[in-house]
């Protein structure tokens, strides 16, 4: 049976989240499969100021894990405005997000080192 329209608007901000224990941070965090404009939004955040064609990595973790932490309603924890200090967070625990993030989000773990090394 193919979808209505209706059920599908429906669908909309209902995106899985997980749970995720960050004790480097000294807590947990949900992280969030991302809707298809924000997939968006980051790939677009990646292609920023290319340089020579190559992809803008600057503080990438962390433009990320401001996309994919949200509160227990769905809604983005981080604005665009905190990405510079939560590149100032302890690596290993900004890691453990985006390593789920990317998992939840059928993103290749070595996206950020291949395009480090193209």
């Amino acid at each position: 049976m193919a979808l209505t329209r209706e059920e599908c608007k429906a669908k909309r901000n209902k995106v899985p989240k997980e749970l995720v224990e960050v004790p480097e941070l000294g807590g947990s965090v949900y992280v969030t499969k991302l809707t298809a404009g924000v997939r968006d939004l980051f790939d677009k955040k990646l292609n920023e100021n290319k340089v020579n064609g190559e992809v803008n990595l600057e503080n990438v973790r962390a433009k990320f894990v401001a996309l994919v932490v949200v509160d227990e309603d769905g809604k983005r924890l981080f604005e665009d405005s905190d990405i510079e200090w939560l590149g100032e967070l302890d690596s290993d625990g900004i890691q453990k997000i985006v390593d789920v993030g990317f998992r939840i989000n059928g993103i290749g773990t070595g996206v950020i080192e291949n395009a480090i090394k193209n």
